[in-house]
């Protein structure tokens, strides 16, 4: 994979998102014949089946694998529609068709996300160690969080792109802050994120460069198309947004 040269200036952390222009097939309902969905997302998730509904405006999208099948039994029906005029629905294709290619290519995923103020969001994790510590009692893994919001100003959709990190005992078990604290490992962690500079307590003022480039970039890199669990293709821009002044 090419290196990206990122070109002289200041840029956020949002890749422009350009969702296929071609018509994609989903399942549809009118929201007033589908006005408590909580039945059916617990029928999906106690059936395993690989089906998503997302409600937005007057209308109950549904969409997956499995989605044609098992919707059309609960009165909804296939339909045609030009995502880049439903960006909300979107940016929940993105995430999900994200996960999905994450999870193929051997990341894990923490937890799913979606807070009134924010569309779609996800984190996933590499497999690789980003280090040990505390004496190969606590695993590092490097992680990112996603966000797929709609950005009027551009009138495009953005993959708002952060690092993360996630701690683990030599169990597997999760820890946080304080027991990282706890067990004294908090601070050689900072030096693995590269946080801290080694050796010292010292803030790494670098940070943000580092993290555009040894982490952002290449993330847009790989995850530049995106198939869609409706059908078609996203494709995530190589560089952010700049910040214009």
């Amino acid at each position: 994979m090419d290196e990206v040269q990122l070109p002289p200036g200041i840029y956020t952390n949002i890749f422009p998102v350009a969702l296929p222009e071609e018509p994609v097939t989903v399942m549809a309902i009118e929201r007033a014949k589908a006005v408590d969905l909580r039945p059916l997302i617990n029928e999906i998730r106690a059936s395993g089946v690989p089906v998503q509904v997302y409600a937005h405006q007057d209308r109950v999208y549904g969409y997956g694998q499995d989605a044609a099948s098992f919707l059309s039994t609960k009165g909804f029906q296939a339909t045609q529609i030009h995502l880049p005029s439903l960006p909300a629905l979107g940016a929940h294709l993105v995430i999900d068709g994200i996960v999905s290619l994450a999870l193929a290519r051997g990341f894990w995923q923490r937890r799913r996300l979606s807070p009134h103020s924010v569309v779609g969001r996800t984190e996933i994790f590499r497999q690789q160690l980003a280090g040990v510590v505390a004496r190969g009692n606590v695993r590092v893994f490097a992680g990112y969080d996603l966000r797929c919001t709609y950005h009027a100003a551009v009138e495009r959709l953005g993959l708002i792109v952060d690092v993360v990190w996630a701690y683990q005992d030599k169990n597997g078990d999760p820890l946080n802050t304080r027991q990282m604290s706890e067990r004294n490992a908090l601070t050689e962690a900072l030096v693995v994120q590269e946080e801290f500079l080694r050796g010292t307590n010292r803030i790494n003022q670098q940070i943000s460069q580092i993290r555009m480039h040894r982490y952002l970039l290449p993330f847009a890199q790989e995850f530049q198309n995106v198939p869609l669990p409706c059908g078609g293709e996203a494709r995530i821009a190589p560089l952010p947004f700049p910040v214009l002044l």
